[in-house]
């Protein structure tokens, strides 16, 4: 793994309860701790200098994610992605498993609500990572889509560094989520959740043709990993998705996103 600063994200990681539990209580790391560097701080997200401007095309579905960027086969295990019968709206239409399409997006990858909201990470973030590794769980043009992005630090129970960087990229993409009023003018972020170890959002975007991208945001910590699962739907001025939203509570939905990762990667 390439060396993370990881000196101000320890300040994040001692920030709640949940963290204490992934690091050393005393402080010190595992037997591979001396080997990474200090992470960068968890960093509020530069907003493009868009506003003002008209309301841009937020990426069309088919042109996210991997098929965005093309991609090498995923190193993530197929038990770290979310069961299908454990995404919002499941028993209508029938989400895949994340395996079958999952593939790595590199060091460069953007997770999906970067992607909508044409957000830009902090340049302390730009490559803390080696992979982000996405899979699309299916959808269809005028409905919902769903797909989920993992990134992992390592094994948090060998170093509090994986557990602290994966605290400090979450805290920079929720400023992404919120700076997205900016960075696509008339948007509308409703922060359903927020804590030191997750984030939930819808977030509304307008687009230029009138037409809207309604967004379902879930973001979860887990170990040394960084979990997301987004649903999102684009459907023209004045029409609503094919299929009425429904989900569990947000707490259930990030249950399910984080349980599999911890457990894939053994570091709960």
């Amino acid at each position: 793994m390439r060396p993370l600063r990881l000196a101000a994200a320890a300040a994040v990681c001692l920030s709640a309860m949940a963290v204490l539990t992934a690091c050393n209580p005393d402080g010190t790391d595992g037997g591979d701790a001396g080997k990474t560097a200090a992470a960068p701080p968890a960093a509020t997200g530069a907003p493009s200098s868009s506003a003002g401007a008209a309301p841009s095309e937020s990426p069309k579905p088919e042109q996210t994610g991997a098929s965005a960027g093309g991609g090498k086969a995923s190193a993530v295990p197929a038990a770290a992605w979310i069961a299908p019968q454990q995404v919002p709206l499941n028993a209508a239409l029938h989400w895949t498993a994340g395996a079958s399409s999952a593939k790595s997006l590199g060091a460069k990858g953007q997770f999906r609500i970067e992607q909508l909201c044409h957000g830009k990470r902090s340049a302390d973030w730009a490559d803390a990572f080696d992979s982000l590794d996405t899979a699309s769980l299916g959808g269809a043009a005028g409905d919902w889509q769903a797909a989920q992005s993992i990134v992992s630090f390592g094994d948090a129970n060998k170093s509090s560094a994986a557990a602290q960087s994966a605290y400090g990229l979450l805290g920079a993409v929720k400023d992404e989520v919120k700076a997205c009023t900016t960075t696509v003018p008339g948007a509308k972020v409703d922060i359903t959740g927020d804590d030191s170890e997750f984030l939930a959002a819808t977030v509304t975007l307008p687009q230029a043709d009138g037409g809207t991208v309604q967004v379902h945001e879930y973001l979860t910590t887990s170990g040394g990993a960084l979990a997301e699962l987004t649903l999102h739907a684009q459907v023209a001025k004045g029409a609503h998705p094919k299929t009425a939203w429904s989900a569990p509570a947000d707490s259930a939905v990030l249950k399910a996103l984080a349980t599999p990762v911890c457990t894939a990667y053994k570091d709960c």
